[in-house]
């Protein structure tokens, strides 16, 4: 077995290095950084939230959507979504479940989800927006239900209540891959003139 060195090493791609182990003689074998580090400093991963104003997660599934995330088509690229959030802003919700909805690019059959543009934000701070389109109040083929994101309380602004997000780890349990999408809707009561604000991260895979 070859030598290891103690501590962490400082390497340059294509650098050959040594294990490392602890003062006291351990291998180690924990991750260093966060466990999305590598592929946010390379600049595969963005994130996109909707306005700070807020928008409705609507009643039903249908053809428009709160919040979608669009691959392009002949973008060469797959998008595996990380993570979303949801975080109520005011009004009153209506109880109900938020969806994950798919809408594969079979079902989207050569159309493009079109909605108001959300600022993409990549994740090594660089500039470049890639190739995902998040949208919102978007414009969608009707899709399947593929996954729940989580439950809408009936709750409104003087709730007293720890404030709150939904967190949804979806670590790329759902890819989109060219000319198909996914978006976040509701199936709940109405409410009162309820708004959230939705958030996205994912990572753009070569395909």
């Amino acid at each position: 077995m070859g030598q290891k060195l103690v501590g962490a090493q400082e390497l340059r791609n294509g650098d050959r290095g040594e294990g490392s182990i602890g003062r006291t003689g351990e291998e180690i074998v924990s991750a260093l950084h966060g466990r999305l580090y590598q592929q946010a400093k390379r600049g595969n991963v963005y994130s996109g939230v909707t306005a700070v104003t807020g928008v409705a997660p609507g009643t039903a599934i249908g053809t428009t959507a709160a919040f979608a995330l669009f691959n392009p088509f002949n973008s060469g690229f797959d998008l595996a979504i990380l993570k979303a959030s949801m975080s109520y802003l005011s009004g009153t919700l209506g109880i109900g479940f938020v969806n994950w909805i798919y809408h594969t690019a079979a079902v989207q059959a050569g159309a493009a989800v079109t909605g108001t543009a959300i600022t993409v934000v990549r994740g090594n701070g660089a500039n470049g927006v890639g190739v995902g389109k998040p949208l919102t109040t978007a414009t969608v083929v009707a899709g399947v239900l593929a996954r729940l994101f989580g439950n809408l309380p009936p709750m409104l602004a003087s709730t007293v209540l720890t404030p709150w997000r939904l967190d949804d780890n979806v670590d790329g349990a759902l890819v989109i891959p060219p000319g198909g999408a996914a978006s976040l809707q509701a199936t709940a009561a109405a409410g009162t003139s309820p708004l959230v604000i939705f958030g996205c991260t994912w990572e753009e895979v070569p395909v």
